[in-house]
């Protein structure tokens, strides 16, 4: 049967229908909470009897006004793309993995110790194999609450809150004992860290290629980041595990119902995570300091939450969410140069943009699925209306269904 100028099925068109609306409601909501934030922010900004203009006017000038402004922004992205991407994949299926703070100091440790007995291997292959060590060290963390959650039925939350106390002092003990710093000279005193790591173990510097200063130590992590999350999008969006732990964080007991093992699936995105929480670390022990010092920059892990948070769990929408965070983050250095506003306010800023995000998406994410559901409800009265037809087959309900799932979940939740 030639099929050639037939219209696309209706199907087709109420889905894509329903993913443009959807679309349209993100921006409307993304925007609706930023200019919440910003009015917020002006009115304490004025009650410190400085120009809500002039602030945020300075925050731009440091963070993307200059390459070495939008270095800086891109470097302190890194990891939190990576430690939200972590938080992200465990939200899918219905779990809050708020452990990626231990996972990531576990990995920190287990690099260290690829850097400090691999090191004659030779550079490209040793920077391989200490990502890779990382990954590992994370996997290995965060499969201990997996298989307490699934063969005992523990709390994700409790697990990994406790397991974050042991892996910082697991870190305190290997930089104090079997990785502490050897080669200090004679009667000097050296902070407590490892030895340096061999130069071919670092990660190179791209910053150079676009002006960017040193300084900012903007590797090609960064790049590592931005696929990482391509990949983890098309696992969520693409795969039979995405769409078996998308399930399982919608309706377990569906879920079950269908055939899918809910315990196999937990386990799994616990270990996902924990490898996307291995390279949280290595942008500052890899890019920035060559080595794993005793005063480690902490929370990536907890700030990766509210990345996580801010970008809906969408793996494309924690890119631009982390660079925003790291907009306002490199701001502070603008508010003690050029303003009399405490740094403390971007702290506040942050905040406030989070609960906004999340109040204005879950008002557009009701509405929408209100308008989904009467749409839908009114084309099946049409299709009761208009009698059986024994050419068309069952499409009614089944889109439908279809359309009730996807306004469900177009928000990434």
């Amino acid at each position: 049967m030639a099929t050639e100028g037939l219209a696309p099925p209706v199907s087709l068109v109420r889905s894509r229908f329903a993913w443009l609306e959807g679309l349209a409601g993100q921006l409307l909501a993304l925007l609706v909470s930023l200019g919440i934030a910003l009015l917020a922010g002006s009115l304490l900004i004025i009650v410190y009897g400085e120009s809500p203009f002039t602030v945020y006017s300075s925050i731009l000038k440091y963070s993307v006004e200059s390459a070495d402004g939008i270095g800086y922004v891109l470097a302190i992205a890194t990891p939190l793309i990576f430690s939200a991407l972590a938080v992200a994949v465990c939200f899918k299926g219905g779990m809050f993995n708020i452990g990626v703070e231990g996972q990531y100091l576990v990995a920190m440790v287990t690099a260290a110790w690829a850097e400090a007995e691999l090191g004659f291997l030779p550079g490209p292959i040793l920077v391989v194999v200490v990502l890779i060590a990382a990954m590992l060290g994370g996997m290995i963390w965060a499969a201990i609450p997996g298989i307490l959650k699934v063969k005992t039925g523990a709390h994700e939350v409790v697990t990994t809150i406790m397991l974050n106390g042991i892996a910082i002092s697991l870190l305190a003990w290997a930089i104090n004992f079997p990785l502490k710093f050897s080669n200090a000279p004679p009667g000097q005193n050296v902070d407590l860290r490892t030895d340096q790591f061999p130069e071919g173990g670092l990660v190179g510097d791209i910053g150079h290629y676009f002006g960017v200063t040193p300084s900012a130590h903007l590797s090609w992590l960064f790049l590592l980041a931005v696929g990482a999350a391509i990949v983890v999008w098309f696992l969520i969006r693409r795969t039979r595990l995405g769409y078996e732990a998308r399930a399982v964080g919608s309706s377990p007991g569906s879920a079950k119902a269908g055939g899918v093992s809910i315990g196999s699936i937990q386990l799994r995105l616990f270990l996902i995570s924990g490898a996307l929480a291995g390279p949280v670390g290595m942008q500052q022990i890899l890019a920035d300091r060559g080595y794993l010092p005793q005063n480690y920059v902490a929370f990536l892990g907890f700030t990766g939450i509210a990345v996580a948070f801010l970008g809906q769990n969408n793996p494309i929408g924690i890119i631009f969410a982390a660079i925003l965070w790291g907009i306002l983050s490199r701001g502070e250095v603008a508010l003690q140069i050029e303003s009399e506003v405490p740094r403390e306010f971007i702290i506040i800023l942050q905040g406030i943009l989070i609960l906004s995000v999340v109040i204005t998406y879950q008002i557009a994410k009701r509405r929408l699925a209100a308008r989904q559901l009467q749409r839908a409800g009114a084309a099946g009265e049409l299709d009761d209306s208009a009698g059986p037809d024994d050419d068309a087959g069952p499409r009614g309900p089944e889109m439908t269904g279809r359309e009730a799932f996807e306004a469900a979940e177009w928000t990434g939740t």
